[in-house]
């Protein structure tokens, strides 16, 4: 199956007055500090359908992790699969603050200071009303014609063994050469899984400027590792890879690396930063899937692919996250938790481009609003990594 134009039409999606449409239209109770994770879960609890978020953010972060926060919180609330959203601070003045800050989103968003309340009991009661209020709103969004061209798609792999290499990854790949050639956006992650891949990284750039980027954080990934006094190369740091057959962390890298597929980089990008044009991009994120998978999400994927040997359950509560496994043994252990089978590459009874087209209807499937495995078990955090200690 060919995928050329970019007028082809994955399913519908719904509007938003800035940016991509979405493939969810949720309704969000976001925590802004753990001080309030608590009460903003009991909130959503009482309001079905609520997606809650309460990502144990801290108080008293400094430099580049206070503002890292900050832009988490606005990309959370500006995240394509929100259409609605209850913001929770601890304290009037933080309140404030987001007021202003979210006042252009294009959304329904409604900010609560729990000191501004009087107890629990009316802090629940209040954020319960306000996201009822969020729910009603959220309904107004338009659905929208949802063409490939539309979507930013995360691409992850956790899990690793010789089957991702084969079967899982490669599919992914030939599925985001199609994805690129129609206009759409990929974004793959995970510095330190593309040491060993530098060559790849040169050969697969569209200028010498986007290839020196992302090698400069390679080095730089590879300089931390070395301070611990171990060569990761020449190693594998994960125990279930090591498990699952893969020796070195340059062997997972060349098969994790193949989630490329043939195209060329359009740029490289930090943590939750936003893609400027459509195209494939590498973001610099930490060696933990559920955190890559973070910084993608913020960075505007509304949808991942999941490459896996070995059952990894990880995902993303904002961004659905299908699962490809080629592992029969998994398959069958985990078939439940699975996706898209792809199993049938080991044998040569399918090939790369019958893998894509079964990843292909499987992203049909779930922009026309079938549950991927991981929200059906509600998996996934959101983590946000930091530099600098606290205060």
């Amino acid at each position: 199956m060919s995928i050329t134009s970019t007028e082809e039409i994955v399913g519908e999606g719904w509007a938003r007055r800035t940016g991509a449409p979405g493939l969810r239209n949720h309704v969000l109770a976001l925590s802004t500090v753990a001080l309030t994770d608590g009460v903003t879960r009991r909130a959503a609890s009482d309001v079905p359908g609520t997606l809650a978020i309460t990502p144990q953010f801290e108080r008293g972060l400094r430099g580049e992790d206070a503002a890292l926060q900050d832009r988490a919180i606005q990309a959370i609330v500006m995240h394509p699969n929100v259409g609605a959203a209850l913001v929770v601070t601890h304290d009037r003045s933080a309140a404030e603050s987001l007021v202003q800050q979210l006042s252009e989103c294009g959304k329904p968003v409604a900010v609560r200071a729990l000191m501004a309340c009087e107890g629990m009991d009316d802090a629940i009661s209040r954020m319960s009303n306000d996201l009822r209020q969020m729910s009603a709103r959220a309904v107004e969004a338009a659905r929208v014609p949802l063409h490939l061209s539309d979507l930013t798609v995360a691409l992850e792999c956790g899990g690793s063994d010789a089957s991702s290499a084969v079967c899982a990854n490669p599919a992914i790949g030939r599925f985001v050469d199609r994805l690129i050639a129609a206009g759409g956006t990929a974004i793959v992650s995970e510095t330190a899984e593309f040491l060993g891949g530098e060559a790849v990284v040169r050969q697969q750039s569209q200028s010498p400027e986007i290839a020196q980027a992302i090698l400069a954080r390679l080095e730089r990934e590879e300089r931390l590792m070395l301070e611990t006094g171990q060569d990761y190369r020449g190693v594998n740091p994960t125990r279930e890879n090591i498990e699952a057959g893969l020796t070195t962390l340059t062997e997972k890298t060349m098969g994790a690396i193949s989630k490329i597929g043939r195209s060329s980089f359009a740029g490289c990008l930090d943590f939750a930063e936003r893609p400027s044009a459509p195209g494939l991009y590498f973001m610099d994120t930490p060696f933990f899937s559920p955190t890559s998978l973070t910084g993608m999400a913020l960075g505007g994927a509304q949808v991942g692919l999941f490459a896996m040997g070995v059952f990894n359950p990880s995902g993303m509560p904002l961004m659905p996250t299908l699962k490809i496994c080629g592992n029969p043994e998994t398959l069958n252990r985990w078939e439940g938790s699975i996706d898209v089978n792809v199993a049938a590459l080991l044998t040569g009874a399918e090939d790369l481009d019958a893998g894509a087209g079964r990843i292909h209807q499987a992203m049909r499937r779930v922009v026309s609003g079938d549950l991927t495995r991981s929200e059906y078990w509600n998996e996934g955090q959101v983590i946000v990594p930091r530099v600098t200690a606290a205060l």
